[in-house]
């Protein structure tokens, strides 16, 4: 298989098993976390404030009030408060390992469809292409329809162009 599209890479990523190492750090660190608390916390908040002032919700079924209190739940952005306090997501050693293991996949695939590997794809993994080095663009090509592996972006530069 040839990578073309990302989400090509991100099926060979999953693939690969990083995808459930990286899923199971982060959980981990939030399990280990004074955030996991705090995350019960709110929601046994919201869910006995639900309870309380909705009468009905004596009257139905289990799974009906499971139904309500998540759309309750769902009001307030409680998870993503508990995401934004896990630091590993900032730690540059996390993104770090993450390039490498996609700078790897993407060079096996290469290796494996016989095609030569860009000197940036070995060196450091994919680089952003100025425009004198992509000719499609220039011919109007739509970029998308690049193969290279070194047009799928994964490096730190801001994405603000």
């Amino acid at each position: 298989m040839s990578i073309n599209h990302p989400n090509q890479l991100v099926e060979e990523f999953k693939k690969s098993g990083e995808f459930d190492r990286l899923r199971k750090l982060l959980l981990q660190e939030f399990m280990d976390s004074e955030g996991k608390a705090a995350l019960h916390a709110r929601v046994d908040d919201i869910a006995k404030q639900k309870l309380g002032t909705d009468p009905k919700l004596q009257y139905m079924p289990e799974a009906g009030v499971s139904r309500e209190i998540m759309q309750e739940l769902e009001r307030f952005p409680v998870v993503e408060r508990a995401v934004a306090q896990v630091t590993k997501l900032s730690d540059p050693a996390f993104a770090a390992g993450m390039k490498e293991a996609i700078r790897k996949i993407l060079q096996d695939d290469r290796i494996a469809a016989g095609q030569p590997l860009d000197d940036a794809l070995v060196a450091r993994g994919p680089k952003r292409k100025t425009a004198a080095a992509q000719p499609q663009q220039a011919n109007g090509n739509d970029s998308d329809s690049d193969s290279s592996a070194s047009s799928m972006d994964i490096d730190d530069e801001s994405d603000s162009e």
